[in-house]
């Protein structure tokens, strides 16, 4: 284990909240994404580091005087940063693969309150990449959008982990090299596999999720950004025992842009993004009413 501890450096980053004592260890619950997550524990305070991006941090320092009220309750909280010390430097290199140490953004740990989270990752939009990236790199994510469902749906699968409560200990999985075969065609499969737990299909989740989705799409609308490269973040409750609850949040912003490259503030919403989010309504409202069709049978009313 390791300690995380507030720092400042000339007023650039600021820690919110205390992070002494804060136990370090690797996070469980992270399905896609290419930097390693932490956690951060005190008690039962648990919270999430990320490698701190210099954008995404500019985001979360910015976003409460830019985006509309209603859509920061779908972002997760910032809490502010850290630098993780080398108490056990070779243990912390071993087990994470970070350096011995480092910045981290802290936000909430979103998992932290489900028992057995079920998790969707999903990238949102048709361009997958910002005006910062260079030429080459731009041209594999137009490419990569092309060939995947980002192009015309909006969205792709990055990663799925959920729990199949008929066999314990068993998981449904997909990486983001799976999710990308998947074509229009296919990809309602995949839902369908996310919302099923091996004996019933969660019909109360989705209809939860469908809710929140309307409330996002609104202030997606409202806001002058552009969301590119961010992932949608589904999880609901699998565990029978545990109270049901679902969570729906817009994380990832390592990419996202408030202007375009000369410098102009954008005006309008990301239309890109917004494809995602109504296509992700229409593959729930089809879960649904496949659901109906089958007269009720297997369907979760919890």
């Amino acid at each position: 284990m390791d300690i995380a501890t507030c720092i400042g450096n000339g007023g650039q980053y600021v820690s919110q909240l205390p992070f002494e004592n804060h136990i370090v260890s690797s996070f469980e619950h992270q399905v896609g994404g290419r930097a390693e997550i932490v956690s951060l524990q005190q008690g039962e305070e648990k919270s999430i580091g990320k490698p701190l991006n210099e954008t995404e941090h500019e985001f979360y320092e910015t976003a409460a005087e830019t985006l509309p009220d209603i859509l920061l309750s779908y972002i997760p909280c910032y809490k502010g940063v850290v630098e993780i010390e080398n108490g056990k430097t070779k243990c912390l290199e071993h087990k994470l693969k970070i350096r011995p140490k480092g910045l981290y953004i802290v936000l909430e740990d979103i998992t932290s309150k489900f028992k057995k989270p079920s998790i969707m990752d999903l990238k949102m939009g048709t361009r997958q990449y910002s005006d910062t990236m260079n030429s080459d790199k731009i041209g594999r994510k137009k490419i990569r959008s092309l060939s995947t469902t980002s192009h015309n749906l909006g969205l792709r699968v990055a990663a799925i982990r959920s729990y199949n409560t008929s066999i314990p200990g068993q998981c449904y999985k997909m990486n983001k090299m799976m999710g990308r075969t998947l074509t229009t065609d296919t990809i309602f499969d995949a839902f369908r596999m996310f919302f099923t737990d091996g004996k019933k299909t969660r019909y109360q989740a989705i209809s939860s999720f469908l809710q929140k989705l309307y409330n996002i799409t609104n202030s997606i609308e409202q806001a002058n950004i552009r969301f590119y490269c961010c992932s949608l973040l589904l999880v609901y409750e699998s565990d029978v025992t545990a109270t049901q609850k679902i969570d729906i949040r817009i994380i990832d912003f390592a990419e996202y842009q408030a202007c375009d490259s000369d410098g102009e503030k954008y005006r309008g919403p990301d239309n890109g993004f917004l494809l995602g989010l109504n296509t992700l309504a229409k593959i729930l409202l089809a879960l649904q009413m496949e659901g109906k069709n089958r007269s009720g049978i297997n369907e979760d009313h919890d």
